[in-house]
């Protein structure tokens, strides 16, 4: 599995499975998308900036339905910490029924720090993992 940052000619291929609000292409031209590719065929992709608080925050991470349980969303996720793995701590959120991601962010060592009710149908949970403790000012 290849993972690397997102192009415009991965739009096609990402707005065919993408199941999100909004539009991939801004995310791309900003160099804010990284997709999974299997034998050069878009299969995932994560979005995230830092605009969160100025904190590493993934937006989205979204998987093709049959290349679901592939481990194409752990390695996106992997590839997040990475680029920012001299951060204090890297952000995220779901909603409370995405049992998946909930499994995946747990595996991973997040850690729930918030839920925010009221906002949409499902409750959104707001998820941390603590990179470099020794370092935390806030």
């Amino acid at each position: 599995m290849e993972i690397r940052l997102a192009t415009r000619d991965d739009f096609k291929a990402i707005d065919e499975f993408d199941i999100f609000l909004g539009n991939r292409m801004t995310e791309i031209e900003r160099s804010e998308l990284w997709v999974a590719l299997e034998e050069n065929l878009v299969i995932g992709y994560i979005s995230f900036n830092e605009q969160f608080y100025t904190r590493p925050f993934v937006h989205y991470l979204n998987v093709r339905k049959e290349y679901r349980r592939s481990g194409a969303g752990r390695f996106l996720m992997l590839k997040f910490e990475e680029l920012y793995r001299q951060s204090e701590r890297l952000f995220t959120s779901t909603e409370s029924n995405n049992l998946p991601m909930l499994l995946l962010l747990e595996k991973l060592g997040y850690k729930c720090c918030g839920v925010v009710d009221k906002i949409q149908k499902e409750s959104e949970i707001i998820f941390c993992k603590e990179l470099n403790p020794s370092e935390s000012k806030s």
